[in-house]
């Protein structure tokens, strides 16, 4: 009897040990990953910021082409700029 329970002691040690092994391995596993899906999520979104940052500035370009266009053409058809006239500010109204 005593054989059987130190055997069976021996035994559970092992299968706990194994199990041990098998969840660190997992975690590291899943740690491993977790790491690497991160750094995937901070490269998409510095990705999207960069892109994001080229549109506004081209976005800027394209409106000042057209506020040249609208004051050339405004200009030509004999409209001076709007911007030296003295318009009442909306708090004097």
């Amino acid at each position: 009897m005593e054989l059987l329970d130190a055997y069976q002691s021996k035994t559970k040690a092992q299968t706990e040990a194994q199990h041990e092994r098998e969840v660190q391995k997992l975690e590291q596993k899943a740690s491993l990953r977790r790491a690497h899906l991160e750094q995937k999520m901070e490269e998409e979104l510095a990705s999207l910021q960069k892109e994001r940052t080229e549109k506004i500035k081209h976005l800027f370009e394209r409106q000042e082409r057209e506020l040249e266009t609208f004051d050339a053409e405004s200009a030509r058809l004999g409209f001076g700029s709007l911007a030296s006239f003295d318009f009442p500010k909306e708090d004097d109204r």
